[in-house]
């Protein structure tokens, strides 16, 4: 397994850390422990939270002994995390057009290229989802061809509808709900991201976006 650091992060929950960055084999890492760990959970064992570069195991202390606690350590510093993963792949419709999609002009301008070059690109591949924040069920997806890298608003929106499919810097998202967001809109889908207390979207999965004319 690659370096990592291993550190308390409260009284419950430990956070395992590779090097910081996007970086696909690291996140394979990341989801190799979390399903290892899902796996064979330990007493007082809670759930895993997976990002980028970082696995944060959360437990509760009085269910889970320090033996316990130092047999994780252990598994964390000398596991070999590899072998495939069986993360969903997720095909998704999205409208771009200005009456959806407010930023989608302004994007292609500031990218130099045509809104029809924005689409075909933004549609060229299959993104990986790295982590689930911001706001309940939002993916953060990556990574854009570097012609789409767009760093964010300078002044956010006060308002990102529901379903908006946008991107900044090397990532592309989804908003699940209204909220106030500095990236750029540059779609909409009609895809429900969090129902009933759960996320549409998991670490791991693998999303591909296509054009629909409408919802």
């Amino acid at each position: 397994m690659d370096k990592v650091r291993i550190y308390r992060l409260s009284e419950r929950s430990i956070t395992v850390s590779w090097e910081p960055g996007i970086r696909p084999d690291i996140h394979h890492q990341v989801m190799q422990l979390d399903k290892r760990i899902t796996a064979d959970s330990f007493p007082g064992w809670i759930e895993n939270v997976p990002a980028y570069h970082t696995l944060t195991i959360y437990f509760d202390p009085l269910k889970c002994s320090p033996d316990q606690e130092k047999c994780l350590h252990t598994l964390i510093s000398t596991e070999t995390l590899s072998g495939p993963l069986t993360g969903r792949t997720i095909r998704v419709p999205v409208v771009y057009h200005k009456t959806v999609a407010p930023d989608l002009e302004l994007a292609a301008e500031k990218l130099g290229i045509s809104i029809d070059q924005l689409i075909a690109l933004h549609t060229s591949r299959r993104y990986h989802v790295y982590m689930l924040g911001f706001m309940p069920g939002f993916p953060y997806l990556g990574e854009l061809p570097e012609q789409l890298n767009l760093p964010r608003k300078s002044v956010p929106a006060a308002k990102v509808a529901a379903g908006t499919v946008a991107i900044a810097g090397r990532q592309t998202g989804i908003y699940p709900f209204d909220s106030p967001g500095g990236w750029y809109a540059i779609g909409k889908t009609s895809i429900s991201l969090f129902d009933h207390g759960k996320a549409y979207f998991e670490p791991g999965d693998k999303v591909e976006f296509y054009q629909v004319n409408q919802f």
